[in-house]
């Protein structure tokens, strides 16, 4: 998927609907990475933009601190997603499609449309929770379950799981 500079990804006709395309290729989305869509005999390939940007799968997340970072980012592009009419629990979320600009400290996600169409955005979240606690190397890891236990057994929206993740960054 992701190669020195390039990432790139060849995806079914139809896996992207129209709006999806017609939005994350005008660049107006800033908080995904830019794309560009090309038919290719009944394929489509995806081409993203990474310029200055990194997978997290290239990182180590050692800290509990890095980690809620991250997450709180992810939560606040997924809650500002519908506004560009992309729904969240369609989003991928992985460390392969989850980027950091080390200069700026920004996170971006290269949208990729879940492959598991029933999981829904609380088990894609917990996923991505479980792939960054793994090098996880100070006493604080336990936080890191408690939220994932927390969005599993409670019926958090975005912006309360945004907060949630705000309060455990701050203590």
């Amino acid at each position: 998927m992701w190669n020195t500079e390039e990432f790139k990804l060849r995806l079914a006709e139809g896996t992207v609907f129209d709006h999806e395309r017609i939005m994350l290729s005008s660049g107006d989305c800033s908080c995904f990475m830019p794309m560009v869509f090309m038919n290719e005999g009944g394929r489509v390939t995806a081409y993203y933009d990474c310029s200055g940007y990194t997978p997290l799968s290239k990182y180590r997340v050692e800290s509990t601190d890095d980690a809620l970072y991250i997450l709180e980012k992810v939560a606040i592009i997924l809650n500002n997603s519908v506004e560009y009419l992309i729904t969240p629990s369609r989003i991928t979320l992985a460390p392969q499609t989850v980027f950091f600009n080390e200069s700026t400290g920004d996170i971006r996600i290269a949208y990729v449309p879940s492959a598991n169409k029933k999981a829904g955005l609380k088990a894609n979240i917990i996923t991505l929770i479980g792939q960054l606690k793994v090098n996880i190397r100070d006493n604080r890891v336990y936080e890191l379950d408690d939220l994932a236990r927390a969005i599993y057994y409670s019926n958090y929206n975005l912006r309360d799981l945004i907060n949630k993740i705000g309060l455990l960054r701050r203590h």
